[in-house]
């Protein structure tokens, strides 16, 4: 097709050479797999375990889960990054800025919930799980922005040499 740019096979490969794609790439699959586990523990509290507790309730549960998984693999396999902190330091700051995340998480988790229900407030119960569901996976991409922008800027990243911190993460 003419005036398409197309990207050339060593134009793809020099890309994915690139530490950062690799990390976001990396960061995208466990992040996969947290997602897997916070709206899995998410259905089963609200289906299953608690179905009349509130829906943010059941939310942050299941993204406590997802938070410790998200840790250990980011700190292992994304960013290498078991010499660069200490384990309680980076677990601190990871928690801090997916705590973070989960605020955005429930926030835009709420206004899809709007924008799906109509209802501002859902007066005597949640709405229906699959809408619950739907809506906080629709969160997903803009928090998983945030979230490997202070993971990769601000947790995992590697610091300057530091005598107090330099026994085993």
């Amino acid at each position: 097709m003419i005036g398409r740019p197309t990207i050339t096979a060593a134009q793809e490969t020099a890309l994915l050479r690139r530490t950062g794609t690799r990390q976001l790439v990396k960061f995208c699959l466990v992040g996969a797999g947290s997602t897997v586990i916070d709206k899995g523990t998410l259905w089963l509290l609200l289906y299953r375990i608690m179905p009349r507790t509130p829906w943010w309730i059941s939310a942050t549960i299941s993204f406590c889960l997802a938070v410790t998984n998200g840790f250990v693999w980011n700190r292992r396999w994304t960013f290498r990054a078991r010499g660069h902190a200490s384990l309680r330091a980076q677990y601190s700051m990871f928690l801090f800025t997916n705590l973070v995340g989960l605020l955005l998480n429930l926030g835009i988790t709420k206004v899809f919930l709007i924008f799906f229900t109509g209802q501002l407030r859902h007066i005597g119960g949640n709405p229906k799980v699959i809408k619950i569901l739907v809506a906080s996976l629709s969160a997903v991409p803009c928090v998983m922005l945030w979230n490997f922008a202070a993971s990769k800027y601000w947790t995992f990243r590697p610091r300057p040499f530091d005598s107090q911190s330099a026994g085993p993460g």
